[in-house]
């Protein structure tokens, strides 16, 4: 981008400079042109001011300092001067062009002189500009690399401490899977040992029950030993029992039909 506006310049400057050469011929042909030259080479003038302060505005514009403001200020005093030189440049011809050329030719190659100096600075200013432009984004470009760096650091750190209270959290959940693996098996032994407990009861129980002429089942008529035995089996061991019992479950276990087992019943009611 600073090579194209330098060649901006460079060909306004060489624009210039053949416009000049052609004003000169044609004032060696002609002095009746002479005005109408005269506000041409003004108007290029005005233009070339304009395109240089243009130029500055987007140098400006990606390097923001108080360079701009003077180069501005610069431009104007030399374009002043140049339109100042180029008025008197004019007046000369129309006034000597008659009676001597040459010095006109002479006043001419000061002002190419004047426009080649301005230009010459202008580039310069163009070059300083883009090494200083150069500089800053080369420090922006290692900062933003610098920063990158940090936050891979940041992100690898942040990796490092998940991963390890991830790992926390697996041990912790296998300690607690352990803990309740032993309660649970703590549970199993405390029930077995209950279980154990009724089951050594239950045989005495069981003899109280049989011992006991006022709760056994030999005071019912009708049920015999084997009768006993079966309806044992089926939970009806006592009295108690079989007055809980409903006719059809009776009847079922000892296989006997349902009125000899409501009859049954009905004397243990009694």
């Amino acid at each position: 981008m600073f090579d194209v506006q330098r060649t901006a310049v460079k060909q306004s400057q060489q624009l210039f400079k053949q416009g000049l050469a052609t004003q000169r011929t044609v004032d060696m042909m002609a002095l009746t042109g002479l005005k109408g030259q005269e506000s041409l080479q003004r108007q290029q003038l005005e233009l070339a001011q304009a395109a240089t302060h243009g130029y500055v505005n987007t140098t400006a514009a990606l390097f923001p300092s108080d360079e701009p403001s003077d180069a501005h200020r610069t431009i104007d005093e030399t374009f002043a001067q140049l339109k100042s030189t180029h008025a008197e440049f004019y007046d000369a011809i129309e006034q000597e062009l008659e009676r001597d050329v040459d010095s006109a030719t002479e006043f001419s190659s000061e002002f190419v002189e004047a426009l080649d100096e301005q230009t010459e600075q202008l580039l310069e200013m163009s070059h300083s500009i883009e090494d200083q432009t150069v500089e800053n984004v080369s420090e922006l470009s290692g900062q933003l690399h610098e920063q990158l760096e940090q936050t891979q650091q940041l992100q690898d750190e942040l990796e490092d401490q998940l991963e390890r209270q991830t790992g926390d959290v697996a041990d912790l959940l296998e300690r607690q899977a352990e803990q309740v693996e032993q309660f649970q098996q703590q549970l199993e032994e405390q029930a077995e040992e209950v279980t154990q407990q009724l089951r050594s009861q239950q045989p005495e129980a069981q003899t109280k029950i049989d011992t006991d002429a006022e709760h056994t089942l030999e005071s019912i008529e009708g049920i015999d030993a084997e009768t006993r035995e079966q309806l044992s089996d089926a939970g009806i061991a006592t009295i108690d029992d079989l007055v809980r019992a409903d006719a059809e479950s009776v009847s079922e276990a000892a296989e006997v039909s349902t009125s000899d087992a409501e009859e049954w019943i009905q004397q243990a009611e009694a």
